[in-house]
């Protein structure tokens, strides 16, 4: 019973962003064999709200990125371009293609149903130009992943 309350105090921490450490100490002293993912995260992990409010910086500064580069190489122009350059225009709705533009909105569709797996599989597909845009982003949404699953692991174990 005081596994399941510390794993319950585990999973309510994961969901508001809050530190566990003290709660996985506890855990340890009772002899559960406490997943790595867990440990490292144990300081708290960014919300999903807190990874949807922040993905629409980090993909602008991506697709700014993508058409810099596009620009500079000649790729693109004209006056629609430039509109969408100084404007920060970008795809709100689910894309097909495998344009940075196309790849970041399904990655937030994702994001937005809360699919953060499929958000950072999709960002695996990202041109080259543009994932340093979204490195930041997707370490800390890497982080909430594996804490989530490493979480699922040990209250599995627990039952």
């Amino acid at each position: 019973t005081l596994r399941r309350a510390a794993m319950t105090q585990v999973e309510t921490a994961l969901e508001s962003g809050s530190a566990y450490g003290d709660v996985l100490a506890d855990l340890s002293g009772m002899g559960v064999e406490v997943p790595a993912a867990l440990s490292e995260a144990a300081d708290g992990v960014p919300t999903l709200a807190s990874l949807q409010e922040s993905f629409p910086d980090a993909a602008r500064t991506a697709l700014a990125d993508d058409r810099s580069a596009a620009a500079e190489s000649g790729e693109t122009g004209g006056l629609t371009g430039f509109f969408k350059s100084q404007l920060g225009a970008r795809s709100l709705t689910p894309q097909e293609g495998d344009g940075t533009d196309a790849v970041l909105s399904r990655a937030e569709a994702a994001l937005r149903e809360g699919r953060l797996k499929d958000a950072l599989s999709e960002l695996d597909t990202l041109p080259e130009v543009a994932q340093p845009a979204m490195a930041e982003w997707a370490a800390m949404a890497a982080g909430r992943a594996d804490a989530l699953q490493a979480a699922k692991t040990l209250s599995d174990s627990l039952n």
